[in-house]
Formats: C-alpha cells, structure tokens, sequence
C-alpha cells in the first residue's frame, strides 16, 4: 500500500513540477497533453531547480507527456524561470521515445545515459545506443539527434569501434 501512495503523490508531484514547461518538438497536440510522472521515490532541490525522479530495475521512473515518455532508473528534471532546460535519463538502459510528426514513425534511443535539451531540441544518447525510427536501427556508443531538423549524427566510439546502421529499403515497406 506504501508504494502506492508513493506513485500517486508522485504523479501530482511531477505534474505540478512540469505543468508550465513545454515539451520536445513533436506532434502538436503533445504539448497540450498533461505530463504525468511516475516513479518511486523523487528529490527536489530548489535552490538548483531540479527534481529527480528515482525508480528500480523492477519499476523504472517514467514520465509521458502525450507520444513523450522517457524511464529509466533516475531522471533529472532541470527548469529555469519556470520552464524545462534538460532532462537526463539513466539506467539500464535509460529509454526515449516520442512520435516526431503524425507522418513520420515512432522515434526511440536506448543508452545508458539521456540528455534532452529542450532549448536546442536535441536529444544525445551515450553508452550502448541503441536509436530506431521505424523500422531503421543505428547502434554505436553515441547519437545525437535533433528534432527541429530531423538530423542524425552516430560518430565511431572512442575505442575505434564503428557505428552500424540497419536501413529498410522504401520499396519493402
């Protein structure tokens, strides 16, 4: 019973938290979507303006805002003057995923660790990533993708190990 009032204090929590911010640029009605966190346990520190979300193995911290959900094991929330600056996803393995437009397919990144800048609307995934749009895969140690102009950057991993791509060609689809 303890854990759940912990998640619905949480979810309250977190939508008060993220109710003034915006989100990642993707489908419009996202925006309009209330945020809903939910997680184990959570920490704000206000002097810094930020919030961090706990969750376990067994029930990773989650938040969603319409086609927007990241989860992971911890999830920092970082705001200024009200609004959301970054988010930082980590665990095993931290999760993205968020519908860029109603035309394109599904976006997801997997890694050990999420950066999403919402000022930029950027979002970079390091340590086994792991990113899919559709049915086309890249995997490597890091990825950058930019929402705004739908750019995707995997450089090889510092260790010298290349970057791999699975690209569906159009005609099977």
């Amino acid at each position: 019973m303890a854990r759940k009032q912990t998640v619905r204090y949480g979810a309250v929590t977190g939508m008060l938290l993220l109710a003034s911010s915006g989100s990642l640029q993707a489908l419009p009605e996202d925006s309009e979507q209330p945020i809903i966190g939910v997680y184990e346990s959570s920490l704000m520190l206000l002097d810094e303006g930020k919030q961090v979300f706990y969750g376990s193995a067994e029930a990773p911290a989650e938040i969603t805002q319409g086609t927007l959900r990241i989860r992971g094991l911890e999830i920092t929330i970082e705001r200024q003057d009200g609004k959301i600056r970054n988010a930082t996803v980590s665990g095993t393995p931290a999760h993205f995923e968020q519908i860029p437009s109603a035309s394109q397919p599904l976006v997801t990144a997997e890694g050990d660790t999420i950066i999403m800048n919402y000022e930029t609307q950027h979002v970079s995934a390091d340590g086994n990533v792991r990113f899919t749009q559709g049915e086309d895969s890249w995997t490597g140690c890091h990825v950058d993708y930019y929402m705004e102009t739908r750019q995707l950057s995997t450089p090889r991993c510092e260790n010298g190990e290349p970057s791999r791509a699975v690209i569906t060609p159009r005609n099977n689809r």
